[in-house]
């Protein structure tokens, strides 16, 4: 009798384990991409932090720059507090464009590989259109 109580209870354990295994090959690969998705926002804030630092720079020095450093960067390129995007700026005379470029892990995103965003607040992102929108 003792012998079939532990073979039920074993079989018992199987079926949840193998259930538990059903239900996480579903939700995992939804899980995965909405954390790809939270790290979009993050490089979207920085660079909308750092236009209007250029346009403070501006303001100031009548002319935009390339070096993020000058706007309270930590470099002139550099990666964003999770190392999922690296962030970097070209100036000109009258205008600026910021980038956000997807680097290590977060290269598992593709339909985001890349954010810009210009002096006139046109919003850029590659190879989808509107990555911007959340």
């Amino acid at each position: 009798m003792k012998t079939t109580a532990s073979a039920f209870v074993l079989v018992e354990m199987m079926v949840v384990v193998a259930l538990f295994g059903i239900l996480l090959a579903m939700i995992m690969p939804g899980y995965q991409q909405q954390v790809l998705n939270s790290y979009r926002f993050e490089a979207t804030q920085e660079l909308l932090r750092l236009a209007v630092l250029q346009q403070q720079y501006y303001l100031e020095q009548q002319h935009y720059t390339a070096a993020l450093s000058s706007l309270a960067a930590p470099d002139d390129s550099y990666l964003t507090a999770s190392g999922r995007y690296k962030i970097s700026a070209v100036a000109a005379a009258q205008g600026f464009l910021l980038q956000a470029e997807a680097v290590g892990p977060q290269r598992k995103d593709v339909a985001c590989q890349w954010f810009r965003l210009d002096q006139t607040g046109q919003k850029l992102s590659s190879p989808t259109a509107d990555c911007w929108h959340f």
